[in-house]
């Protein structure tokens, strides 16, 4: 049993149309990460100079109203005219904060694309625990008594397990094999913390069929954050 601590398509939707969206920018790996990437929208260009795989990059004032919407310029790539190869990011109109994941898209002349999910507190609160399972297979997660399934895709699925801080047990199984747990490990819970969780498919079957990419933010880090940003 593993003991871990959590660690901190180009797809058209309906535009957000409000102004000023909080929007930060989440790069898949190290390979994204190192890219010349621009976010551009109507209020200017910003450099995505601070991307991490394991962490969200600071917060843009994104306008995703009006007739130009906002997109990931590939300032590395090019496309047929010989311009930066655009991005374009859908934005819900349901959403008041949005995290911008960076993918990878060999079929695109950016070579990326880009997919914009809720990151709002009030949709993935403090004690959360947000999956995306990306192995094409339906999953089930158990912690402690309770279960939850996991469908194959995009769209996150929360759990709060709620309670004191400490330790609990964890499994995953195949949606259609109940009874064989392909994970199993104990798991730090902090009321403080909120994880977002990738699952996806294991490139090396002997450390197990599952692989985990955990990205946590801390509630305290967060609030020193923003009383600095407005010079406190």
């Amino acid at each position: 049993m593993k003991i871990l601590v959590l660690c901190g398509l180009c797809v058209i939707l309906p535009v957000h149309s409000g102004m000023g969206l909080p929007v930060r920018v989440l790069a898949w790996d190290d390979t994204i990460a190192a890219r010349d990437l621009v976010l551009s929208h109507p209020k200017g260009t910003e450099k995505l100079d601070d991307m991490h795989p394991f962490q969200r990059t600071r917060e843009f004032d994104v306008t995703t109203g009006g007739e130009t919407p906002p997109v990931i310029l590939a300032m590395d790539r090019t496309d047929k005219d010989g311009v930066p190869a655009s991005v374009p990011i859908g934005f819900p109109a349901s959403l008041n904060r949005a995290l911008v994941l960076l993918l990878p898209d060999g079929k695109a002349p950016s070579g990326i694309r880009a997919l914009a999910i809720p990151d709002d507190i009030s949709s993935f609160p403090w004690g959360g625990i947000r999956f995306v399972n990306t192995t094409g297979r339906e999953l089930v997660f158990t912690w402690e008594k309770k279960l939850v399934s996991l469908p194959p895709g995009w769209k996150p699925v929360e759990i709060k397990p709620g309670g004191a801080n400490r330790n609990m047990e964890v499994r995953v199984f195949l949606r259609d094999d109940p009874k064989t747990a392909i994970y199993s490990a104990v798991w730090e819970h902090r009321e403080e913390f909120r994880s977002l969780v990738f699952i996806s498919a294991s490139t090396d079957e002997t450390q197990g069929p599952v692989d985990f990419k955990f990205i946590n933010e801390d509630k305290r880090v967060v609030a020193l954050e923003a009383k600095q940003a407005v010079g406190e």
